[in-house]
């Protein structure tokens, strides 16, 4: 038997039989062998813009950015209202090292109002800003249990603390329906009350 003549006896078969399930092979057959119902097209996302550690990313704070790369923790981000100031805390993940933060703050938040005030880093960065009547407070630490250079960095803005507040802390309670804080008349040592501290900031 020559192969050669395989082909032609293949589609002689088809087409001598009368038979619709033999049409309708023949149909499908020749459908997928010419290309025309399957569709190979790759989507080319060379143009579409990634994520990069100098990109800005916000939230609730709209004037504290944190690098794009990086997560949000939703369950450790808050804000609350004190003195007519926004303030509260965001806290981000990311695999960045404490000196890409520092580069970038130092690049960023200047275009945002804020002023330094002062920075020091050994294992963990921690950073003081200032824009009007608030206080920024950058801290940028190693996960303890990751692998890499993954870490947290925590957004902390509330106001100033003046010689008015002095002999007494101010505590916020996190389960207060209007996010007011609760002034407590006396220091408050050895731990927080639901919540967290001015002095903490």
């Amino acid at each position: 038997m020559s192969f050669s003549k395989v082909p032609s006896k293949f589609f002689s078969y088809f087409v001598s039989e009368k038979s619709l399930f033999s049409l309708t092979l023949l149909a499908v057959l020749l459908f997928f062998l010419s290309g025309c119902g399957i569709n190979f097209a790759i989507k080319d996302t060379r143009g579409e813009s990634a994520p990069t550690a100098d990109a800005e990313s916000f939230a609730e704070i709209m004037d504290v950015p944190y690098p794009s790369v990086m997560t949000l923790e939703r369950k450790n981000t808050f804000t609350y209202t004190r003195k007519g100031i926004q303030a509260g805390v965001i806290s981000v993940v990311g695999h960045l090292t404490t000196d890409e933060i520092g580069a970038y703050y130092d690049s960023h938040l200047p275009d945002h109002g804020w002023q330094p005030r002062a920075e020091a880093q050994s294992g963990k960065l921690v950073s003081t800003w200032v824009k009007g009547n608030r206080v920024l407070t950058i801290i940028a630490s190693p996960l303890t249990l990751s692998l890499g250079s993954d870490l947290r960095l925590e957004l902390w803005v509330a106001p100033p603390h003046t010689q008015a507040d002095l002999g007494k802390r101010v505590v916020y309670d996190s389960s207060a329906p209007s996010g007011d804080p609760v002034v407590e008349t006396k220091p408050i040592r050895g731990g927080k009350k639901n919540g967290f501290s001015e002095e903490d900031i």
